[in-house]
């Protein structure tokens, strides 16, 4: 088996903060990590989890539905923010969720208590030195014994080049106050700087970075590049900060982010000479990949955490993957007559007279690949994308992995074999790994329900929805917000249709089908 990472932009340049759900901060896929790392932090089906910096709950709110037999309480100083969030939470009936207006500065703070995960997304490098101590001061206080805290925050040194843009769309909205105009200027300058097309090397970069930003929503722009503060880090000076507050490092929250494949012999001895850390070598790769983000996770410094990955961990987990199967490539013609054969070489398969399945390839929409000639790696590939958008359980995709590799392969190495295969597609964004299922349903069933949170937020005007996945949902046409605010499980299609009309009942049943396949209909 062999896998491969895809180049795409990085999963924050498409985040629209502030407001709405980011997969990555999802308690059932912290806690999958920290147990690969040996801690035992609770279920987060039924863990206590604290949002710092909150905003209007929308990430919050998308977890809260997701686990309903979780608590959750948010924490924003912006008092309309948390307004907005609260009629939202009403709206959809969310009582499990609470949004409190407070300051950073003011933590740790007795009367909140302790807390299984503590989420703090887009905060600690928008926000002044006091109020970054506040925050971590808080995770300290309120993290149990062995929780997990997520803090993301603007990274160098991929940042300096985040800073010079900034530095100079600063400068051109320098007498500008009112938001939509400063965002109007921006786009203005942004749209110039592209357009000339200067030939140094260092002008094609600046070009580059700032076709990425014209791609960013107007919230995240103004969050991230217009903010009067925006303060990147080197990770070991982040790492110093949590150190202080005896926080540790436990890993990133995507694992992927810490993996060096392909990496060439130059490399490979530079690394293995470096100390035996985990701070200093996650240093030397945000100097490798150049960084510009990170979502770290953090625990106490005393939680027993444990390097070596436990692999016997992944038999506890759901799993889920988008990968589809790849068509096979066209065949090679035929060689000339008197040319000479290519002799298979190492990549290229076995040589002759070795029996093998053919090699299949799996991918998912982002590119990432893995390609495999195990019958039994197949058959739980094929399972996942059958399963998509729900999880499957371990057990069920051991028994068909066990069928494919039939009755002569001992039980023992198949499930051992099983493990090891998952855990690498895990780390290759391939699966991906987490403690609980959502609670959708896969079909729009006679009597289709949308999440109700989904409902509240295109009710409210939301230009995205959340799903149970925990990932944003845009709505498409005028239909389908239609369509949406009618599915609260009393209507069939006839109902549906009769309602909608004119629509065309096949275009009722697309907008039923993208809605199980997103995540958007409760199970």
């Amino acid at each position: 088996m062999s896998t491969r990472p895809a180049d795409h932009p990085h999963a924050y340049d498409a985040f629209a903060y502030p407001g709405y759900a980011y997969p990555a901060t999802h308690p059932a896929r912290l806690e999958a990590v920290a147990r690969l790392f040996g801690l035992t932090p609770a279920p987060a089906a039924a863990a206590r989890v604290l949002e710092l910096g909150c905003g209007d709950g929308g990430n919050l709110l998308s977890l809260a539905q997701a686990l309903p037999g979780g608590s959750f309480v948010g924490i924003d100083a912006a008092d309309g923010a948390v307004a907005r969030g609260t009629e939202l939470a009403r709206a959809a009936g969310l009582e499990n969720v609470e949004l409190r207006v407070g300051n950073l500065e003011e933590l740790p703070d007795e009367r909140l208590g302790s807390f299984d995960y503590i989420l703090s997304h887009g905060v600690y490098s928008w926000i002044p030195p006091r109020a970054r101590v506040g925050l971590l001061a808080g995770v300290r206080r309120h993290l149990a014994d062995e929780g997990v805290a997520y803090v993301s925050y603007n990274a160098y040194p991929g940042s300096h080049l985040r800073d010079m843009a900034r530095d100079i769309l600063g400068y051109h909205v320098r007498d500008t106050h009112d938001p939509q105009q400063r965002l109007a200027r921006a786009h203005e300058l942004m749209q110039t700087i592209v357009a000339i097309e200067e030939p140094s090397p260092y002008a094609q970069v600046l070009r580059q970075h700032m076709e990425r930003m014209l791609r960013y929503s107007d919230a995240l722009l103004f969050h991230d590049d217009l903010a009067e503060i925006s303060t990147p880090f080197y990770f070991h000076e982040f790492m110093d900060h949590a150190n202080h507050h005896q926080l540790a490092f436990l890993s990133e929250a995507d694992l992927f982010e810490s993996q060096m494949r392909d990496v060439p012999d130059s490399a490979g001895r530079l690394m293995a000479d470096l100390p035996d850390d985990v701070v200093v070598r996650e240093q030397y790769l945000d100097f490798f990949k150049n960084r510009m983000f990170r979502q770290t996770l953090l625990c106490h410094a005393a939680a027993p955490v444990s390097r070596e990955l436990d692999e016997r961990q992944v038999e506890r987990f759901e799993v889920c993957s988008q990968a589809r199967a790849q068509e096979p490539p066209e065949p090679e013609p035929e060689p000339e007559p008197g040319a000479q054969a290519q002799t298979p070489g190492p990549d290229q398969g076995p040589g002759e007279g070795i029996e093998t399945l053919d090699a299949e390839t799996f991918a998912t929409p982002e590119g990432f690949s893995m390609t495999t000639s195990e019958p039994l790696v197949r058959a739980a590939m094929h399972a996942l994308a059958d399963a998509w958008p729900a999880t499957v359980d371990f057990p069920a995709l051991l028994a068909r992995a066990r069928d494919a590799a039939g009755p002569d392969a001992p039980s023992e190495l198949v499930t051992a074999r099983l493990r090891v295969v998952l855990l690498q597609a895990h780390l290759a964004r391939i699966v991906m790994l987490q403690s609980a299922p959502p609670p959708l349903s896969t079909e729009p069933g006679e009597r289709p329900l949308a999440s109700r949170l989904a409902r509240a937020q295109s009710a409210a005007g939301k230009p995205a929805v959340s799903s149970l996945l925990h990932a944003n949902v845009r709505l498409e046409g005028e239909l389908e917000p239609r369509v949406l605010a009618l599915l609260d499980g009393t209507r069939d299609r006839v109902a549906l249709v009769e309602e909608l009309a004119p629509a065309a009942p096949e275009e009722i049943d697309d907008a039923l089908g993208r809605f199980a396949g997103v995540g958007l209909l409760q199970g």
